[in-house]
Order: structure tokens, then sequence, then C-alpha cells
């Protein structure tokens, strides 16, 4: 019998490994969906924990997947695990096979994800990955399976009533009609104050995605009301947050209205999304309209797909860098240098560049791998709207020629295990991407004294948010948080971040000799995780302003008895009510609990 010729039998392999990388990426998207399915369950069962154990395990399922099939694969091609060839052939037919598929462009990523779990991270080209293809099928409004609309109709009340009623809840809701008057006299009160718009002789309709959002202790309908006026339309984007009373019913507690109002719930420092839905990408389409200054990796993100969003971030930042004008450099980030981190940005970009230094400066005593650990804590976290987002890049590629002289040899002095130089390119090895923001210390020196209020009460509430959710910031300089474009203070310095049920909150000891009263030094025992309230307003130290409007809202943060309490409540299961609006934007009633504020 003749034998199959190399090249032939390198063909037949090559199908084999794209048909097993497609089955474990259907695997991982069922795993995935599986747990997203329960969201419902578990908020109408008001299970907040359980909310939080599923998140964590979602998170886990991609590179569980991956693991898989990179042993799958392994044996599937045996000797012809390198061969180059055989991966461009797999490439084609796994390409062939997602042809017709609804999620194509996170198969591709999984695909890459496998081939750089075998050949290293270092060893990806666009030839054998699907790294710069970025073709996408434009969604049909039309299309049921992910929008639906309204009848139309002069009665916005008749429009909401038929919205609630597309979806099912085993809970009844407490007072539905009061519910529904608090939405419509809301969205009344946002056209009102809109420019050029009435509410006269309209006609309303509500387009909406057919999918609840579930996060922490809410479920969002998402979608825009849509008035029709002499052939005009106007399109407003609304979210309508649904809780649970934890007494066997469901109330509307507020509605955001705008693209401002609907992209901070979409924010990079919130937890993700579970979203009930065979198509992500399409639902990241049909969000794309809602959201148009929010980019697709943003997108993909916020709904829990974030291998993917790396996948789209990557195709983003070649664009921009295309982009650029051709003075335009990388240059170290504003602020005070870190003495973990080196942080770079260019002066158009909205995100930063954070790498690990080789060596930490003194009292620093962390390792590598404890920042790495940090990171991955925060990546598990309910960031509750106050600890930024990160994406971890590894040998990820930027033009040398757009570095700065003073930032490339910073990069080679401080951090050389990370940086390689090959050609035009420069790689590192091991990167971390952020939103950019202001950092705090750097904003209080040119805001108002009504901005210096605003901001001071907002970073005292960004640390009883963290705790609340079981994280203690570490070290609470003001350099350590940002202020984002919505005046909104949040935590990007991890390296000292750790959770709330670890650190020993304690009162000062007083001093009972005049020798203990003038030394220097402390005289009494200080275990590592001991912290001592009263010593915060130290990090005030030199501007007397921000302290006073920070402790007309917040000197409970001074005393050990504060945080002890949250502890309890912490050890206790207690989930405190963080939620993506202010406490006046809800919708009054007396049965309201308060926000953590």
């Amino acid at each position: 019998m003749a034998q199959l010729d190399i090249q032939s039998v390198e063909q037949l392999i090559a199908t084999k490994v794209a048909r097993s990388i497609l089955a474990s990426f259907e695997a991982m998207f069922a795993e995935f969906l599986n747990i997203t399915l329960g969201a419902q369950s578990r908020f109408e069962q008001a299970k907040w924990l359980a909310v939080q154990d599923a998140m964590r395990a979602r998170l886990k399922v991609y590179e569980g997947k991956v693991s898989v099939a990179t042993v799958a694969v392994a044996t599937i091609a045996g000797e012809f695990i390198d061969d180059t060839k055989m991966w461009h052939q797999a490439k084609k037919y796994y390409a062939q096979l997602l042809a017709e598929h609804s999620n194509e462009p996170i198969a591709q990523t999984f695909f890459n994800s496998v081939f750089g779990s075998i050949r290293g991270h270092n060893k990806i080209r666009d030839v054998h990955l699907f790294i710069l293809k970025r073709q996408y099928r434009q969604i049909n409004p039309k299309t049921p399976s992910i929008i639906c609309h309204t009848q139309r109709s002069a009665s916005l009340e008749a429009v909401l009533k038929q919205l609630l009623g597309q979806f099912y809840f085993r809970l009844p809701f407490v007072d539905l009609t009061w519910d529904l008057n608090a939405v419509q006299q809301a969205i009344y009160n946002y056209v009102q104050q809109q420019p050029k718009l009435t509410i006269v002789n309209r006609e309303w309709q509500i387009e909406y995605g057919r999918s609840l959002f579930f996060r922490n202790k809410a479920t969002y309908l998402i979608g825009c009301v849509m008035l029709k006026h002499d052939e005009q339309l106007q399109r407003i984007p609304f979210a309508i947050p649904i809780l649970n009373d934890e007494q066997g019913g469901l109330f509307i507690d507020a509605i955001m209205l705008g693209e401002s109002q609907l992209s901070m719930l979409f924010g990079f420092a919130r937890a993700y999304f579970m979203v009930d839905t065979d198509e992500p990408v399409a639902y990241v389409d049909y969000l794309a309209t809602l959201l148009p200054n929010k980019e697709r990796f943003e997108l993909f993100n916020a709904i829990g797909f974030i291998k993917h969003a790396k996948t789209e971030f990557y195709r983003f930042k070649v664009d921009s860098t295309r982009k650029m004008p051709p003075t335009e450099c990388y240059q170290s980030a504003d602020g005070i240098k870190g003495m973990v981190m080196l942080v770079f940005t260019t002066a158009q970009s909205e995100y930063v560049y954070k790498v690990i230094r080789d060596r930490f400066v003194p009292p620093k005593q962390l390792t590598r791998q404890d920042v790495m650990d940090k990171y991955e804590f925060v990546k598990n976290a309910d960031r509750v709207g106050r600890l930024v987002d990160t994406h971890e890049f590894r040998y990820l590629a930027f033009d040398l020629s757009r570095f700065s002289p003073q930032l490339l040899a910073q990069l080679q002095q401080d951090a050389p295990s990370s940086v390689v130089i090959s050609g035009k390119a420069l790689i590192l090895k091991h990167v971390y991407v952020e939103r950019k923001m202001i950092p705090l210390n750097l904003y209080i020196k040119t805001a108002s004294l009504n901005q210096l209020e605003a901001v001071m009460q907002d970073y005292g509430l960004a640390i009883k948010q963290l705790a609340a959710a079981n994280i203690f910031a570490g070290d609470m300089l003001m350099k350590n948080f940002g202020v984002t474009r919505w005046g909104r203070v949040v935590f990007y310095d991890y390296d000292e971040i750790c959770p709330m049920t670890q650190c020993h909150f304690r009162s000062l000891p007083k001093a009972t000799t005049t020798q203990q009263a003038m030394t220097a030094e402390p005289w009494f025992m200080i275990e590592s995780n001991d912290i001592f309230p009263e010593q915060f307003p130290i990090f005030f130290k030199g501007n007397n302003q921000a302290k006073y409007f920070f402790d007309r809202y917040h000197q409970d943060l001074y005393t050990p008895e504060y945080w002890q309490k949250i502890q309890q409540d912490i050890q206790q299961g207690v989930i405190a009510d963080v939620f993506p609006y202010k406490q006046y934007s809800r919708f009054q009633r007396n049965t309201r609990k308060k926000m953590v504020n």
C-alpha cells in the first residue's frame, strides 16, 4: 500500500488539530454559558455570595479549556507540534470551519491562545494566527435573537408596560405601577431638559436587548427610548436596574438615561456582567450602537470575554499607532514615579502601560510574583467601580522609534529582564495595560474649591466602598488614586492591596513614660498586618484644605472601630449595596436601603 507523502500527512494532522481546537472552544463556551445561565436564579434567591463565587469560577473557565485543548492538540499533532507549515494549514482550515459561526472572533482568539500555550507567546505571528484580522458582520437591527421593539404608542406608560412584560421573573414586583410611574416621570424630566425636544405629539417606542445583564446585587434591562416626532427619530440609551428586596419581591431602583450614564455602567472599574446570550459578538455590535465612544475591547471585557478583549485591544493599539502624529512618542506617565512599576504612555493615548521593575526600592519588600498575585487578586475581586481593570500581556510589541531616549534608557536600566529589542521593535515580555487617569495628587492642585470638596468626598467614599467589598487599599496616598473624566476616584496601585479580613485594625497605644512619649521610633510591638487608622491623616500632609473637606465627610475612617465593624459584616456574609449611580438618583421609597457612602 502506498504511503501518504509528508504534505498529505501534514494536511491531515492540521485538519484534526483545527477540529480539536474548535471542539475545545465549544466546550469552553458551553461551560461559560452554563455558569452565566444561573445568574437569574442566584439573583432571585438573593444568593450574593454565590454570585461572587460564580464570577470567580467563570474567570477560570477559559484558561482551563485552553489547558485541555493544549494536551489534546499535542497528542494529535505528535511530531508535527512544532511544524510551522502544519499550523499555517490548521489556521486556514479553522477559518473555514468558522465561516458561518456566530462567534467567529472569539473562536479565533481561542485558537490564538492554544497556539500561544504550545509554541510560546514570543513566537506568535499573524501568518499563523488571527491577530490583525478585523472583519465584522454588521448586526441586523431586526434580528429577533438580539434586539426587540415594543409597539409604537402615544403613551409612554403603555410601552413601558410592554417592555417589562417581556421579561420573566420568579418573584413579583412589590409595586410595579409605582415603579413604572417613576420611570416614566424620569424619562419626561430628561427629555424636557434636552434642547429642542418636546414630549407633545410624540410616538414612543422602546428598543431593547432580549437578555438581562446581571452584576452583583442587580440586574439591568438595557436598550434605548425611541421618540419619533415630525419624522425625526431621537434615541436615548437607558439602563433600568432591578433589585431584590430580599423579602420576596422586586423593585426598579432607578433609570440611567443617556450615553454618559450608560458609559458609567460599563465603566472600566466595574465587575463583569453575566449576560444570557449565545451570541455575545452580536450583543457587542448592539452595545456599540448605544455607546459609540466605547471601544469594542471595553464592551467584550464588560460582558466577561476578557481574553478576546485583549485581542481587540491589540488591534486597537496597532490602529492607534498607525494614526499617531510622527512626532508623538511614548514617555513616562505623569505623577510621582512608583517604586514597583515603570509607567508610560503617549500624550494622546487614553491608556498607560505598566512594567514591573527588576528591583524594588526600599522599603518595598515584595517579589515580582507578589506583585503579579496582587493584580490577579484584583482581576477576581468585586471592583465596585473603584479598582481599575487591567489587561495583562506577554510579548507585546511596540514601534521602537516611538520611545523617547529617556524612557528607553529607564526601561533598559530598571526593567531589563522585560525588554527585548528586535530590529525596529521593542518587545515587552510582560506588561499591564490600564486606562489613563489624572493622579489625585495632581488633580487637587488645579481643582476649584467645589471640585476639591467633591473629589475629597468621593476619595473617602472610594475607600469605604472598597472596604465594604473586603478590599483594603493598603497605601492610601493620593498619588495611588486617579480621577476619571466623570470626576470619579478610583484606585490603581495594587502592590499593597489585600483583603480586609487579613488586616488587624487597632488603636495607637498611649505612652506611659516620658521616654516613650519622646522617642521617634515606635516603642510598642507592631505586627506586619497591624493598621493604625489614627495615622491616616498623614495622607493629607501639606494640603490642609483637602483634609478639611475629607474630614467633613469621612472622619470615621480615622477610628479602628469603623474598620472593625466592616470586618464583622464581612465575616457574617454581608454584601454591601454599591451601585453605579448616586444615592440621589434612586427612586425615593421609605423601604430603600442606603448604599455605602
